[in-house]
């Protein structure tokens, strides 16, 4: 695929003046160039010097030599006039931090117990059964009736529970749009253009278009997978990319559970049937179940039960942190002869 739209930028560029190929760049033989020239015999005669520069031959298994620029992204040039082809578009690093959205956790609740039962003695031992009315009673509303324990019976109030809280991810204050496609911070760009035939003094150089701006270099370039040692006519280095795998992801939301909780429940018993004139009372707690004994000659006709703490505390949110990497793909090494671009950038 690269030395396909390698070939094609070349093509393009021998089409600006039926050039003939040479390596990255393309050249006019001193015919061609002196075909429209006033004095043609002249310009021939003045033909056997490069007009660009002279620089080394790509070794094999490098393509070029060929201008490269590489700075950020939102500076990236147009080609040169002299080598007006775009050969490669590629990329050095990217700007796109993932940030998560933090996670946050329901409240917990202090939950009521599974029900209230009538003991089979004083003591609260023996056998249980269901009290009537039992979840109404728990609920706090009053509850009449004329035979709700004997006065030889004990009420057995289980312990009171928290419940779990539900983790979820915090909605951003405002609606943002975001890109699917992460944005690149720092790009290359390698021109290739048009010189005349070949001219330099020996065969190990050739005549490739001059450097027109400090911000490009002169380089050879390796497309492709694999490490690349660069000779020393051109030392420095740069790798660019064509695309990436973006593999980061946000830990799933998670809670821890309920902590500082303290809850506890009175059950009240009354004389009357309007749970105004209290008899006895018993607390149930989340580390202990309650007791509610019974008054010796004294039957409760009404019965209720409050929270005498409710302080279900609260949970701990985890999770929702970056985790992966971004992989770059599909690199190719360009060797050059200074590194390409302001030393700023």
């Amino acid at each position: 695929m690269k030395k396909t739209r390698l070939a094609l930028a070349l093509l393009f560029a021998a089409s600006l003046g039926g050039c003939l190929i040479n390596g990255t760049s393309a050249y006019l033989t001193c015919a061609q160039q002196c075909s429209t020239a006033l004095d043609p015999d002249a310009c021939i005669a003045e033909c056997g010097t490069c007009i660009g520069q002279c620089v080394h031959r790509a070794p094999e298994g490098f393509d070029g030599p060929t201008l490269l620029w590489v700075g950020r992204t939102v500076d990236e040039p147009q080609c040169p006039a002299s080598a007006p082809a775009t050969v490669y578009r590629g990329y050095e690093s990217l700007d796109d931090p993932l940030v998560c959205s933090p996670c946050r956790c329901s409240e917990p609740a202090c939950a009521l117990p599974d029900g209230l039962r009538t003991a089979a003695s004083a003591r609260c031992d023996g056998a249980e059964l269901p009290l009537q009315g039992a979840r109404d009673i728990l609920n706090g509303v009053c509850v009449p009736s004329g035979a709700l324990v004997s006065d030889h019976k004990a009420l057995v109030l289980g312990s009171p529970t928290v419940t779990p809280c539900e983790p979820s991810v915090e909605p951003p204050p405002v609606p943002l749009i975001v890109s699917p496609f992460p944005r690149w911070y720092r790009a290359g760009k390698a021109c290739a253009g048009v010189t005349r035939e070949d001219t330099c003094a020996t065969q190990e150089k050739t005549c490739v278009p001059t450097e027109e701006t400090q911000d490009f270099s002169q380089c050879i370039m390796h497309l492709g997978e694999g490490e690349v040692t660069c000779p020393p006519e051109y030392p420095a280095r740069v790798v660019l990319y064509d695309d990436m795998e973006d593999e980061r992801r946000c830990t799933p939301c998670e809670c821890g559970p309920p902590t500082g909780s303290e809850c506890s429940l009175t059950l009240l018993s009354y004389r009357d049937g309007a749970c105004s004139d209290l008899l006895t009372a018993g607390t149930a707690s989340g580390k202990d179940p309650g007791c509610l004994a019974p008054t010796p000659g004294a039957r409760p006709k009404s019965m209720k039960a409050i929270w005498h703490v409710n302080e279900p505390g609260r949970c701990e949110p985890r999770g929702g942190e970056p985790t992966g990497d971004v992989i770059p793909i599909g690199p190719s090494t360009f060797c050059c002869q200074k590194r390409p671009g302001k030393s700023r950038d």
